[in-house]
Order: C-alpha cells, then structure tokens, then sequence
C-alpha cells in the first residue's frame, strides 16, 4: 500500500511539474509549433503530444535551461506530424513575396520545413558557406526586427 502511495506522489508531483513548464513555455512552444505546422488544430495536437510525450521529463531533468530545450522538443514534434502529414512531398519554397530573401528561403527550409542545411544548399545552388551565412543573417534580422 505504501508503494502505491508513492507512485501517486511521484505521478501528481510530475503533472505538477509539467503544468508549470506548460505555463511557463507553452505559448513559446505554440509559437514554434504554428512556425512549422499553420493549421491550429495540428498544431493543438502537436502541443498536447509534446506535453504528454516522455521526452518532456528529459527537459525537466536536464542541466540546461528547460525553455531551450522545449522549444528543441516542440520543433522536432512539428516536424515529425508535419512529415507525417505530407510524406514524399517534394522539397517546396514558400510563397515569395517582394521582401522575401535568401536569409528567410533558407531559414524556412531549413528551420520549418526540417531539411538538411546540405539539402537547402544544393537546391539553391549555394554554397554551404552562405547557407550558413543566411541563416545567420536571419536571426541577426530577427533580433532587430
């Protein structure tokens, strides 16, 4: 009987800890999640896998901070529903618009539509080096804008 005591402590300890880091990174991790996956029903579903996945206990437990490492988790999680969702499609570019760039083609590729960093270079026909270029010029843009 006491074993059993213990493992609803430890089962209401981790919902606990889980409903804060949802309060916590939730709507960081929704923001990333929408990024890659734009139907909000997806996306919702998506936010409940990530919350209820195992994984999640790994993010609790590590050294680093529990955000960074969610927000890996919510990415990997989209992208995994987002294959699922449209397996074989062929590697597409969004649509562009007349501000679009390099920096924001490759950052899409790459960061929402999950290919290899090689992958984007060889379908742009660039260099490894500039790809690499453009995604950095991208976040340099973002933490401006």
């Amino acid at each position: 009987m006491g074993s059993l005591k213990r493992l609803e402590e430890t089962s209401v300890s981790k919902s606990t800890e889980r409903l804060a880091l949802y309060e916590k990174y939730g709507a960081m991790a929704y923001g990333v999640i929408l990024q890659i996956i734009p139907q909000p029903e997806l996306a919702q579903q998506v936010m409940v896998d990530l919350f209820a996945s195992p994984q999640l206990e790994q993010c609790i437990k590590a050294p680093t901070s529990p955000g960074c490492n969610i927000v890996r988790l919510a990415r990997s999680k989209a992208l995994e529903a987002n294959l699922r969702a449209t397996s074989s499609a062929p590697l597409s570019e969004p649509p562009q618009s007349k501000d679009d760039n390099a920096a924001s083609l490759v950052f899409d590729l790459s960061f929402r539509q999950g290919y290899p960093l090689r992958t984007v270079a060889e379908r742009l026909q660039m260099p490894y080096a500039d790809v690499m270029k453009s995604i950095r010029n991208y976040f340099k843009y973002l933490r401006t804008s």
